[in-house]
């Protein structure tokens, strides 16, 4: 176990994992089960508000992979991190993706917390519903519109 700088066992001291094309993973592959997630989403939202937690957690995995796969293209790798707006942020301040507008951002915020839905907790229960659908498609439309054209020929 890594311990931080006193060896006190309360905070791990743990380094981020980078994952990269020398691990094997592929943008064009990234971005096909980004969007094949994206798809499965719809669907369960499409199909029972009871699957809309599964939705929104599915839905937040595959812009997730949107974002990676943008990155794996542009750099070679990306952080083992989910959160979008981090994600986003590397690629604008590094690789000179758009800014967001503020309302994007607000988006972004809402959308992760959707990662919380893979370990729902009923005390504390975060609304998802049908109109989370028009955010999550806006943001999907949106990254897939400015990644650069050698991996957005692989949505065709």
């Amino acid at each position: 176990m890594l311990l931080p700088p006193g060896g006190s066992a309360g905070k791990l001291n743990m380094a981020q994992r980078v994952f990269g094309n020398v691990d094997g993973f592929a943008p064009c592959d990234m971005l096909q089960v980004g969007l094949k997630h994206l798809a499965a989403a719809q669907s369960l939202v499409a199909s029972d508000p009871s699957h809309f937690d599964s939705a929104g957690y599915l839905a937040h995995m595959g812009l997730e992979l949107l974002l990676k796969a943008w990155l794996l293209e542009v750099a070679g790798k990306f952080d083992e991190i989910h959160n979008l707006r981090a994600l986003y942020a590397v690629l604008t301040h590094k690789h000179e993706a758009p800014k967001l507008g503020i309302n994007q951002v607000d988006i972004l915020k809402k959308l992760d917390q959707f990662e919380k839905l893979g370990y729902p907790n009923p005390r504390r229960p975060f609304a998802i519903g049908k109109d989370d659908w028009t955010d999550i498609n806006a943001m999907a439309i949106y990254f897939c519109r400015f990644m650069p054209q050698t991996i957005r020929s692989a949505m065709e």
